[in-house]
């Protein structure tokens, strides 16, 4: 089999490596026989020899080391750490952006010159989401906010596009 990869072995006789369950036996050094074209003659003519104490050492020490995994093990992630886990839509929810990144917050002109803001695109309760706006916009009264439950979005009297666009920016 070595010799169809183009390897030889220095000898059957080696040292034992141990790793955990497996012992690997004969450990030797394996090297390419490659040959000069023209002549035919073994570019390398040293003998191979067995490993060396400090070679099996390294090596079993290798075999023994645990790979570096960025992900948990399966084992270690409980239920409750996954996403979707809880229930959505019971005081949380999500703002969806459009195709552009853009945070779907828009002014929208009524008959009779009145100006409303809109949030649209709210994923879950948008209650609770109007409360969190008028907790940071304190400056607005709460009277000015409407919640438009089957349209599934936010009204606000006056222009406050800015504002809700850098708190929602922010914060959420």
């Amino acid at each position: 089999m070595l010799a169809r990869l183009g390897l030889r072995t220095a000898g059957n006789q080696g040292g034992l490596i141990r790793s955990g369950l497996q012992t690997i036996k004969p450990a030797v050094r394996l090297a390419s026989s490659g040959s000069d074209i023209k002549s035919g003659k073994p570019e390398d003519s040293r003998e191979l020899s067995t490993l060396t104490e400090q070679e099996i050492n390294d090596l079993s020490t290798a075999f023994e080391e645990q790979a570096f995994s960025v992900f948990p093990r399966l084992q270690d992630v409980k239920p409750e750490e996954l996403v979707g886990f809880a229930k959505f839509g019971v005081q949380s929810y999500f703002i969806e952006r459009s195709a552009t990144g853009n945070l779907p917050v828009y002014t929208d002109f009524k008959r009779g010159g009145k100006v409303v803001t809109e949030v649209r695109k709210i994923h879950g309760d948008p209650v609770q989401l109007r409360n969190d706006l008028q907790e940071r916009l304190s400056h607005l009264p709460k009277d000015s906010f409407k919640v438009m439950m089957q349209a599934k979005k936010i009204i606000i009297e006056g222009d406050v596009v800015k504002q809700v666009k850098e708190v929602l920016s922010s914060k959420f």
